[in-house]
């Protein structure tokens, strides 16, 4: 166990160096959004591009994986929502979000990070977390198209529902990240030593730049004053499913797909994260439940640090003790 938590000790200080440098105006203000803008548009990006296009096609064909993982973040996510909607209109929206909560994990800027420590040099987990990011698009998609049905309806139809989510994600430039990448690698292209090296460079700033941005956010959200009602009961079931339930799920899940090991910790591990940040951005547009869901970023977060330790023992003497 001492040395799972010294794995985490840097990925903690990272985080806490966010949460001081919001706290003590290192970094001036709205920084932290120009961080996170920084990481999403830039250096993840670069991450994922040389990931998947330097790998081999056999890497990207994980079938068992994908319906595994995302199997299993729907099914939490259908769980939470039958569990809160109680079969009332009024609480469809509610329902709605509570459900992706529940589903979304925060992959990119805490998952990869922490797989990257506790499994360094190993590129399949940066693989495995590369397909739970772009896949998790199918989550978000199916939230947003909830929310806007919901509040929206009566004046739009599905399909243009549909296109109008489908369109605002074409726009994510990880996702393009990962279908140039993907591309690059069935097609087999070279890639030049000059764009090598910048892509390196990009994505070496990835996972500090992430983690310093989501201490800044946590920090903001420790302060700040979020409008709405607070449900301790929703946020209480979406943590339980979210923390304990969704890892478990995956990790029986991936083993009776007979998912290799290393695919199986990172299954794992980026189901046990606590809710991503990108979820309250989903709320406060749709002015749902936005209280709930700051709440249960922050929680959630504070909660891991006890159970993610936990997971990672448990995998490293079940799963990686006959590697």
């Amino acid at each position: 166990m001492l040395s799972i938590l010294l794995v985490l000790l840097p990925v903690a200080l990272l985080l806490f160096s966010g949460i001081l440098a919001d706290r003590l105006r290192l970094i001036p203000s709205g920084g932290a959004a120009a961080l996170n803008q920084f990481v999403f548009n830039i250096s993840m990006p670069c991450l994922v591009f040389s990931s998947t296009a330097l790998c081999s096609p056999e890497d990207l064909a994980q079938g068992p994986y994908i319906l595994g993982t995302l199997g299993i973040s729907f099914v939490c996510c259908w769980l939470v929502q039958l569990l809160l909607s109680r079969g009332l209109r009024k609480f469809r929206a509610e329902a709605a979000l509570m459900g992706f909560l529940a589903g979304f994990s925060n992959a990119a800027f805490l998952g990869l990070p922490i797989l990257m420590e506790f499994m360094p040099g190993n590129h399949e987990v940066v693989l495995a977390s590369t397909i739970t990011i772009v896949m998790a698009t199918a989550l978000i998609v199916f939230c947003m198209f909830l929310l806007e049905w919901y509040g929206n309806g009566e004046k739009l139809s599905r399909g243009k529902l549909l296109r109008k989510v489908m369109l605002s994600l074409l726009r994510n430039p990880i996702l393009i990240a990962t279908l140039l990448g993907g591309a690059a690698c069935v097609a087999r292209l070279p890639i030049p030593e000059v764009l090598l090296k910048f892509l390196r460079m990009g994505a070496a700033t990835a996972v500090p730049c992430a983690l310093v941005a989501q201490g800044m956010v946590l920090s903001m959200q420790m302060t700040s004053e979020v409008g709405g009602e607070s449900h301790p009961g929703r946020q209480i079931v979406v943590q339980l499913v979210k923390l304990v339930l969704m890892p478990l799920l995956t990790w029986l899940a991936l083993d009776a797909l007979d998912v290799s090991p290393a695919w199986i910790v990172a299954g794992v591990v980026l189901a046990a994260m606590p809710t991503g940040s990108i979820s309250y951005v989903i709320s406060e547009t749709y002015g749902v439940g936005e209280r709930d869901c700051s709440q249960i970023i922050l929680l959630g977060t504070a909660v891991s640090v006890l159970t993610v330790p936990v997971i990672l023992y448990a995998l490293q003497r079940v799963v990686l003790a006959g590697i």
